[in-house]
């Protein structure tokens, strides 16, 4: 049997040791299942030995939050076939995974096995980086439940470095930052799935996660998600403070960018409460800061996101909700000719904005064709619910027109929706 070395490789770059490995693990499993973990080192030597080919669920669950990466890229090899039982066993497993596990992780400190550990830059370097690709991820695929899980499991992962041992208090306050934004990104995948009791069961802690950091940039990306949520929620007036709390942060009022951003997202919640002049006030505001800003000042990775396209699509769904029809599809078309090629989840939510706003001009047959343009594999959560207000609509205006059939029929026979 071959030795995996691809393992042994991952754990000395970590200067990691067979007993450091299997309590890793064992955290992890406590912070997805409410249950420590029964990981040995003799299970460590069986996965480094080459005895274990494809570990089981649990064990394989442990090693992908503890690494960040899948199975697959730790070695392994999964059987071929897999068994018909192993993926259902899976989702499982995560389903009942319980939420409140995940929102109260690290919380108190884990039962120690070994000595204290010296918590040190690199483990930050390595937590980030795994958030770069998690949020790169979440561009591509969208508020997918394994974007979500993950994210949990690496928001545990940094809740368990922070309660393990000695570290300066700078390390101390980005491992609060990193934590708040993996669960951040955990509730802004359950909210971009359109599951909003999960995105709920993440908020308290990301909230309190971003305050301990002392990291106004966190501060801002949790109270902007969190404005989100709550809107999602029906709940307009809380979302509306969410965004006020994101626009009064101290980065907010002294980078142009998050000042932007903010601006923007706090049109998008007055567009559901206030009079239209107060949200176009704060349109133009979001413009004018973007203008002003110093594309060399250093900037969280996670900021990459905001740009005029970012800006196009938020004012986009702030005329939407208005009913500002004309308006919404210039920004709709703005934002297609800006977005970057690396954005697909974005490309698909403006180009649903699109259609809806062309269908309620009149133009039935662009809009439906512009709605079957939408990547099939990217219709889901808030990308599916603007697809389904469309056909609400097409059915009410133009229940017996060729293009309302036409899109029936595409909804059925290739977007498999009712």
């Amino acid at each position: 049997m071959a030795e995996n070395t691809v393992l042994r490789t991952r754990m000395a770059d970590m200067g990691m040791k067979r007993p450091e490995l299997a309590r890793q693990m064992n955290e992890a499993l406590s912070g997805l299942t409410g249950k420590y973990g029964t990981v040995s080192e003799r299970t460590v030597h069986n996965l480094l030995s080459g005895q274990t080919h494809w570990p089981r669920s649990r064990t394989r669950l442990a090693l992908e939050a503890v690494f960040g990466c899948p199975a697959s890229e730790l070695g392994f090899t999964p059987p071929r076939p897999d068994p018909p039982e192993a993926p259902m066993h899976r989702r499982r497993f995560l389903s009942t995974a319980p939420i409140a596990a995940a929102a109260t992780a690290g919380l108190t400190p884990p039962k120690r096995t070994t000595g204290p550990y010296r918590v040190g830059a690199s483990d930050v370097d390595r937590l980030e980086r795994l958030h770069d690709q998690l949020v790169e991820d979440d561009d591509q695929l969208g508020g997918t439940d394994t974007v979500e899980q993950r994210a949990a499991a690496l928001a545990q992962q940094a809740l368990t470095l922070q309660n393990r041992g000695a570290a300066t208090a700078r390390i101390r306050t980005r491992l609060y930052a990193i934590a708040a934004h993996f669960t951040d990104s955990a509730m802004w995948a359950a909210i971009d799935g359109r599951r909003l009791h999960a995105a709920n069961g993440y908020l308290n802690q990301a909230v309190t996660l971003a305050a301990l950091s002392g990291d106004s940039a966190t501060i801002v990306r949790v109270w902007g998600h969190a404005g989100s949520l709550y809107r999602h929620m029906g709940r307009p007036t809380d979302a509306l403070a969410a965004s006020e709390a994101a626009r009064n942060a101290s980065r907010a009022r002294r980078d142009p960018l998050y000042a932007s951003l903010t601006y923007a997202r706090l049109a998008v919640d007055q567009a559901h409460t206030d009079a239209p002049a107060t949200v176009l006030r704060n349109l133009d505001n979001a413009q004018r800061s973007l203008t002003r800003i110093d594309a060399g000042e250093p900037r969280p990775s996670w900021m990459r996101f905001y740009d005029q396209a970012e800006l196009d699509l938020l004012a986009c769904g702030a005329h939407t909700t208005m009913g500002r029809w004309t308006e919404a599809e210039a920004r709709a078309h703005s934002a297609l000719a800006r977005l970057h090629p690396g954005m697909p989840r974005n490309r698909a939510l403006v180009t649903a904005y699109l259609a809806l706003a062309q269908l309620h001009q009149g133009a039935t047959d662009h809009a439906v064709a512009t709605a079957r343009s939408v990547t099939p594999d990217l219709v889901h959560g808030r990308t599916a619910h603007l697809l389904d207000d469309f056909t609400t609509h097409l059915h009410a205006t133009a229940p017996a027109s060729s293009h309302a059939q036409e899109w029936t029929t595409y909804r059925k026979d290739v977007l498999h929706a009712r």
